[in-house]
């Protein structure tokens, strides 16, 4: 993310691919509330709901097109 890429009290909406252990969405929110920002919400394409990384999202709303669960490994 750029520098000065975000004003304080701006409202943002962090989407992913993919959230698997939630690493990647929980760096970008960091990063976004760093600066100021308001997470207002999550998205993502795909969860992979066994690796629980909605869990790490601090109660933020996530929204998810996909669920994958083992048995889309066969797919």
């Amino acid at each position: 993310m750029h520098v000065r890429g975000v004003e304080h009290g701006e409202r943002a909406l962090v989407v992913d691919d993919l959230i698997a252990t939630g690493g990647t969405l929980c760096a970008a929110m960091d990063l976004l509330e760093r600066e100021g920002a308001e997470i207002v919400e999550c998205a993502c394409v795909i969860e992979l709901p066994e690796l629980k990384g909605r869990e790490r999202l601090n109660g933020k709303s996530l929204y998810v097109l996909i669920e994958c669960f083992e048995s889309c490994d066969s797919q």
